[in-house]
C-alpha cells in the first residue's frame, strides 16, 4: 500500500540562528506578544492560518512559542503527522534562508550547519522523515562539495530559490553541471520562491507572496524549458512548489510565444518537457486543482502543502476532494514522491 507523503514542509531550526552573520536569521519578539523572523532587514511575522484559532485560546506569545516548537522538534511534528494521516514528511529549511546575497564563506558555513541540522532532525525517525538540502550557490565549487556531503547525509532533493541566485538565475548555464550531478545521484531539484524584498526589490502593498510566489513558480518552469537546461540535463526531475503558479493555465500562451522568441533554446516541442516536471497540489480552488491533475496527469503531481506554513492546507484533503480513481489518487498521495525522491521505504 502506498504511503501518504508530503514533500513541502519547512522548519525553523535553532542551530541556524545567527549563522548568516548580520543577516541573521533571528527571532524578534515584539511588545504586543507577537514575533517575527528577521532575515537581513526583512521581518516576517510568525503566523499561520491554523494559529489564528490558537491565538484566541492561549494568547499570542504562547501561540508563537507553540509554532516554533513544532518547527524544530521532530517528535511534535511526528505526533502531528499521526493525527493528520501523514506517513512521510520531506522537510526543508525555511524558504527565506537561501542567503544567496551574503558573503560566500558565511553562506558555506550556514548551509553546512543547516544541512547537518536537517539530517539530525530526521534521525528522530529515519523511516518517516527525510530532508532537502540547500547549497551556497555564491560559490559553485563549494556547492559541488556540499552537494556531495548532502548526498552522504541522506538528502532526498536539493532545494533552490526561484530567482536572484548570487548574480545568476535558475536557468543559468553555470548551474547546469550541478543539475547534472543531482540527476546522476537521483536527486530532484525542488524550486521554491522567496520574497523579492530579500534581494532589494520594492515590496508591493497588498499582494506580496500572495502573487509573487506563483509568479516565480511560473517563470521557473518556463525558463528551465526555454533556456535549454532540461535538454542539457534530460534526466533531471524538477519539482516546483505552489502548484506551478500560473504555468499550467497559461501554457498554451507560452507555447505560442515560444515560437516567436529568438531566445528560445528548447530543442523539442515544449510539451515534451513536462514529463520532467512535477507540481505540488497546494492550490486552494478545487476547479484549478482539478484542472492541474487533468492537464498535467496524475503521474506528475505530488502532495506538498507547505505543512504548518502561512498558506498551508491539508494536502490529502485537497486530494480527496478530487475523487480520483484509486490508482491516480495513490500516485499523487505518495507513489510519485517515492519514485522521484528514492523513498524506497515508502512503497
Amino acid at each position: 500500500m502506498t504511503k501518504n507523503i508530503n514533500i513541502h514542509a519547512h522548519l525553523i531550526l535553532p542551530q541556524v540562528m545567527g549563522k548568516a552573520g548580520a543577516a541573521g536569521p533571528e527571532i524578534i519578539w515584539h511588545d504586543d506578544g507577537r514575533a517575527s523572523l528577521r532575515i537581513g532587514s526583512r521581518f516576517t511575522k510568525l503566523v499561520s492560518v491554523a494559529s489564528r484559532i490558537d491565538e484566541e485560546l492561549i494568547g499570542k506569545r504562547a501561540t508563537i512559542e507553540k509554532l516554533l516548537r513544532g518547527s524544530s522538534d521532530p517528535h511534535i511534528r511526528l505526533a502531528e503527522m499521526d493525527q493528520k494521516g501523514i506517513d512521510i514528511l520531506v522537510v526543508s529549511n525555511n524558504a527565506q534562508m537561501y542567503f544567496y546575497n551574503i558573503d560566500a564563506n558565511l553562506a558555506i558555513d550556514f548551509h553546512r550547519t543547516a544541512n547537518d541540522a536537517l539530517a539530525e532532525y530526521c534521525e528522530a525517525d529515519p523511516d518517516r522523515l527525510f530532508f532537502m538540502a540547500m547549497l551556497p550557490l555564491q560559490d559553485l565549487e563549494a556547492s559541488s562539495h556540499e552537494l556531495d556531503r548532502a548526498i552522504a547525509l541522506g538528502a532526498r532533493a536539493i532545494t533552490v530559490g526561484a530567482h536572484s541566485i548570487a548574480g545568476r538565475e535558475l536557468y543559468d548555464e553555470d548551474l547546469w553541471p550541478l543539475y547534472a550531478k543531482m540527476a546522476d545521484a537521483g536527486l530532484p531539484l525542488f524550486v521554491h520562491p522567496y520574497p523579492f524584498a530579500l534581494v532589494g526589490a520594492p515590496r508591493t502593498r497588498f499582494d506580496g507572496p500572495m502573487l509573487e510566489f506563483p509568479y516565480q513558480s511560473s517563470t521557473a518552469a518556463t525558463n528551465l524549458i526555454l533556456s535549454g537546461a532540461l535538454d542539457a540535463v534530460p534526466d533531471l526531475n524538477v519539482c516546483i512548489s505552489h502548484g506551478g503558479g500560473f504555468f499550467p493555465y497559461q501554457f498554451g500562451r507560452i507555447e505560442a510565444f515560444a515560437q516567436l522568441n529568438p531566445n528560445n533554446k528548447a530543442r523539442k516541442p515544449l510539451r515534451e518537457y513536462l514529463s520532467q516536471i512535477y507540481f505540488d497540489n497546494l492550490i486552494h480552488d478545487i476547479s484549478a486543482r482539478r484542472f492541474l491533475v487533468d492537464w498535467m496527469g496524475a503521474d506528475n503531481v505530488v502532495v506538498g502543502d507547505n505543512y504548518a506554513g502561512l498558506d498551508s492546507a491539508d494536502g490529502f484533503a485537497l486530494l480527496d476532494e478530487l475523487d480520483l480513481p484509486s490508482d491516480k489518487a495513490a500516485a499523487i498521495a505518495g507513489g510519485n514522491a517515492a519514485r522521484i525522491m528514492r523513498l524506497s521505504r515508502a512503497s
